[in-house]
């Protein structure tokens, strides 16, 4: 009989399923640590299945319970901190956890989503709009009126206001 397993995971806990059929109490021992997890099947007589690992981000021992099903012995494990893991495995080498990742929920489980790429691909789009018609001249006063001084600003004021926004002027000797 192929004994396997998989592994999925949710904002709380990392799922590992170990697929065998008809496993019973007293033929499972699972023990589990801060970082790791150590798993024997006794499949049949003569044959034992042994999952051992050092996972690749701490979980919180005391809250990852196991149970039992017809098809396979599921193991959850309470994740310390609520970041998404690439893998179930520490791989060498690798940091036990990134404090600085960004953590986004999400229910596309396949192909979710980078925020952080999204956002940053915004505001380069942003950036690099290029502004038309009266949209444009308006960003064009605003930059005059930000970047002038005392006297520009107080030009532009009144001359706006005594023409009923016809004329805008930034030379107060010409008011």
């Amino acid at each position: 009989m192929g004994v396997r397993h998989e592994w999925f995971q949710t904002d709380q806990y990392v799922t590992v399923a170990i697929f065998a059929k008809g496993i019973t109490e007293d033929r499972l021992e699972v023990k589990v640590g801060r970082q790791n997890l150590a798993v024997n099947v006794r499949v049949d007589e003569s044959t034992d299945y042994t999952l051992d690992m050092i996972l690749a981000h701490p979980i919180d021992p005391d809250d990852s319970p196991h149970r039992i099903l017809k098809t396979k012995v599921e193991i959850q494990l309470k994740k310390a901190t609520a970041v998404r893991w690439e893998t179930l495995e520490k791989q060498d080498g690798a940091e036990s956890s990134n404090p600085n990742q960004r953590v986004y929920p999400s229910s596309n489980r396949r192909n979710p989503v980078d925020w952080d790429r999204v956002e940053a691909e915004a505001v380069k789009e942003d950036a690099e709009d290029k502004k038309e018609g009266d949209q444009a001249l308006n960003e064009l006063f605003q930059k005059i009126y930000a970047d002038g001084s005392e006297e520009t600003k107080r030009a532009m004021i009144k001359s706006f206001q005594e023409s009923g926004g016809t004329v805008l002027s930034t030379n107060w000797d010409e008011i």
